[in-house]
């Protein structure tokens, strides 16, 4: 075998080893940074993209509520003399009612909408919105479904004072310990037994607060905005404005800002907070690996308030 031959068949020497390993090993590792980050990347926009259908549907649903607030279906009253006890009532059955910090302690009692500063989680406020369902021609008892709550359920004229529609609007834990927006309904009316009762509509909501808007000089036009405590007639309420914080899965963040102040969000929107300081217009997100988004909407209400 010739000299030229033999040089041709030498192996690599230990330098050349290390370094094809040393590149290798970089090439490996930059793979799989670009690996995580596509991944993580992927996380945040998926969990982004369902947390804004969430965000829309939620304010959908709690529109639709706002809309139907004080509706009195005149077409069926019977004439026997109770109309007027159909009516809603300021004191006990008002058209929209809620209250600061707050949470619902008995979903099956009919009169209780929360109370002020009781314990919402993360300050969140309670939302009850009445109104009157629509009966069959042939059968009061029975709703022709033109007339649903925020539960999806439709409802029936009211056959007494006491059983007019309701979308009440609060949060609390679901079953696996997420907060959730939850919807009380007063009952299905074709059940055997109308029966008060509370169902999760959204994961993930971790705060929802409530602002109401007054007409003062009876134009119609909200004059003043206020917190639930704050109401004293709430034949005044005009217009309500709601706003809610909407979590993501765990690792959905991509991190958040070393100041602290920059990772503060406003449920009902900045502008809209100004200088309050009442508690829950402000919202602190813990450092979890959430990704986080805010929405808000103001719904002018149709109805009068009496």
């Amino acid at each position: 075998m010739t000299p030229a031959a033999l040089f041709a068949q030498r192996g690599l020497t230990l330098v050349e080893l290390l370094v094809s390993l040393v590149l290798a090993s970089l090439i490996t590792l930059a793979a799989t940074a670009l690996y995580s980050v596509t991944l993580s990347s992927y996380r945040t926009v998926d969990a982004g993209q369902e947390i804004q259908e969430n965000g829309r549907f939620a304010l959908e649903v709690i529109g639709q509520a706002a809309r139907l607030a004080g509706y009195q279906n005149y077409t069926q009253r019977d004439g026997d003399g109770d109309d007027n006890s159909r009516r809603f009532v300021a004191s006990s059955f008002p058209t929209v009612r809620g209250f600061n910090n707050s949470k619902v302690t008995v979903a099956t009692s009919i009169t209780n909408d929360g109370a002020t500063n009781n314990g919402g989680i993360n300050q969140s406020d309670t939302l009850a919105l009445r109104f009157h369902g629509s009966s069959l021609a042939t059968d009061a008892t029975k709703p022709d479904g033109s007339m649903i709550d925020c539960q999806g359920v439709a409802q029936n004229y009211p056959l007494n004072a006491d059983d007019v529609a309701l979308s009440l609007f609060w949060v609390a834990n679901d079953s696996t310990g997420e907060p959730s927006l939850q919807c009380i309904s007063r009952g299905d009316p074709t059940a055997t037994t109308l029966t008060r009762n509370t169902q999760p509509i959204l994961k993930g909501v971790e705060t929802f607060q409530v602002m109401y808007g007054l007409d003062t000089n009876g134009d119609s036009v909200p004059r003043q905005w206020v917190s639930g405590q704050s109401v004293t007639n709430w034949q005044q309420v005009v217009a309500i404005r709601v706003g809610l914080v909407i979590r993501g899965d765990l690792g959905s963040s991509q991190g958040q800002s070393a100041t602290a102040t920059e990772n503060n969000l406003y449920p009902l929107g900045k502008e809209f907070t100004g200088s309050s300081t009442e508690a829950g217009l402000v919202f602190t997100a813990p450092n979890d690996g959430r990704l986080r988004r805010v929405f808000n909407a103001t719904f002018k209400l149709r109805n009068p308030q009496d």
